[in-house]
């Protein structure tokens, strides 16, 4: 529900209570006065009949008494009067209906709380030869029910006009300040989001002192966070610039070195050993120059994990996008490696299904990095005589390839950070990676909208497996 409609609403039913209250104390105030009036009528006109009473009982005629009392009834259009002597016998009874003529009195009982129609009022009397007595006096309600039931038809009348006007009055006023503050609301939102963007928010001069003073916060506050991302991200530039040519650099001094221990080691074969006593210097130094290659070429790939991460990290999607045959990758990228699982003592295999493998949609060359990432590290942590598998299968709408290694495998409290960049749990066991190359992988796997992750191998070491969408032509 957007803001204006949400205040409408609330001054709606504000206003609705305000409306309702004044109308209930407006009727109830009514009614009590209604109550009021008849109730002095009633005593006014009971005492009128008390005076009429008492000259007529000082002659003593009471058949008199009878006829002025019925004339008084057809007059004034009181329901029954009767006078009652001392011992509380009826002496005179009159009414405007016979059917009223044997009913019992209930004087004392609230005109509010009459449930026949007759409200009676008592006064005592001077009944002259016969002594003291009471004079009853009978009203009809019907008119106040009457009065009562036309203040209720107004009231309600009344209400519905005063509901209607308070309603077009809330909805005015919700709009106008839900619109006022509308216009602040989005663009406190788009903030966070691009601060570079941020421009000052105006708003007219009758906008109130709160809203003003809600518009200059907000202004302050854009202001701020715009000065601020701007400077760090001129900052970040230049950090990126700087790292992005000391990697560089670097690349030039390693291929130097790379290029003469090659040159070295070729130098040291092609050398004649003359005597056994020299074979052994020789070999030392031969394997020396093996660990300076391959500590090298480690070096080179962690140098390209930067600049690939850099790169990755500059744009938010890919590239180019088209099919990717992963099996078809599966099974070259094991073909690469098996001279070097060779040479290390290591056995290296592809598990492929027997069927079709539905293609992926992404770029071919980051998700062979990727695979090619996972692969070395399974030959960097798995021991002589170690097996490596690349496995491929399709489950549901995705494709899965998985990379077990027969290594030491991954502790389970690294597993969470573990595709963190620069990550470094157990510094023996991950020289060399420092994190960049599977962080690296996790990057280049969530732009293919898949997922990435590890879990145990059997009947040891880690499986580092990914999982992407297939194109859905071919789920088809």
């Amino acid at each position: 529900m957007r803001l204006s409609h949400r205040l409408t609403l609330v001054f709606s039913l504000f206003g609705l209570a305000i409306a309702g209250g004044f109308q209930y104390t407006r009727i109830r105030n009514l009614r009590a006065q209604s109550y009021v009036v008849t109730r002095d009528m009633a005593d006014g006109t009971a005492a009128a009949v008390q005076a009429l009473v008492e000259d007529e009982s000082r002659a003593g005629d009471f058949s008199t008494i009878g006829r002025n009392l019925q004339r008084v009834i057809r007059r004034t259009g009181i329901a029954t009067i009767v006078v009652l002597d001392k011992k509380g016998r009826r002496l005179v009874g009159r009414s405007d209906d016979v059917g009223l003529t044997t009913r019992q009195p209930h004087p004392g009982v609230p005109i509010e709380l009459v449930d026949d129609g007759v409200y009676d009022v008592e006064r005592p009397v001077d009944l002259g030869p016969r002594g003291r007595g009471v004079v009853e006096v009978g009203f009809r309600t019907d008119r106040l029910e009457a009065r009562l039931r036309q203040i209720g038809a107004e009231a309600v009348r009344e209400g519905a006009m005063a509901t209607l006007a308070i309603g077009f009055l809330a909805w005015f006023i919700g709009m106008w300040f839900g619109r006022q503050l509308e216009r602040i609301v989005p663009r406190i939102e788009a903030l966070p989001k691009d601060p570079e963007a941020f421009r000052p928010l105006r708003l007219p001069a009758s906008a109130g002192d709160e809203v003003a003073r809600l518009v200059a916060a907000f202004n302050r506050l854009g202001a701020s966070l715009k000065a601020e991302t701007s400077q760090r991200r001129e900052l970040e530039r230049e950090r990126r610039e700087l790292s992005a040519m000391l990697v560089h650099d670097l690349k030039t001094p390693l291929t130097v070195i790379s290029s003469g221990i090659t040159l070295l080691r070729e130098q040291m074969g092609e050398a004649v050993v003359p005597s056994r006593r020299e074979a052994v210097p020789a070999r030392g130094a031969r394997r020396t120059f093996e660990l300076l290659e391959m500590s090298t070429q480690r070096l080179r790939r962690m140098v390209e994990d930067v600049i690939q991460l850099a790169r990755l990290e500059e744009v938010s999607g890919l590239r180019e996008r088209a099919p990717v045959d992963l099996a078809a990758m599966a099974a070259a990228c094991v073909k690469d490696f098996e001279l070097v699982c060779s040479e290390r003592g290591q056995k290296i295999s592809a598990r492929l299904p027997k069927g079709a493998v539905p293609e992926v949609p992404g770029d071919a060359a980051l998700l062979r990095r990727v695979l090619d990432n996972l692969v070395h590290n399974a030959v960097e942590h798995t021991p002589s005589g170690g097996m490596i598998r690349v496995a491929v299968a399709v489950e549901g709408a995705r494709v899965r390839v998985s990379v077990s290694d027969s290594g030491p495998g991954v502790p389970p409290e690294a597993r969470a950070e573990i595709f963190r960049k620069f990550f470094q749990k157990d510094v023996k066991r991950y020289v060399g990676n420092v994190g960049l190359g599977l962080a690296f992988c996790e990057k280049v796997v969530l732009r293919h909208d898949g997922a990435i992750g590890i879990e145990d191998a059997k009947p040891r070491g880690a499986r580092f497996y990914f999982e992407l969408p297939a194109t859905q032509s071919e789920l088809l």
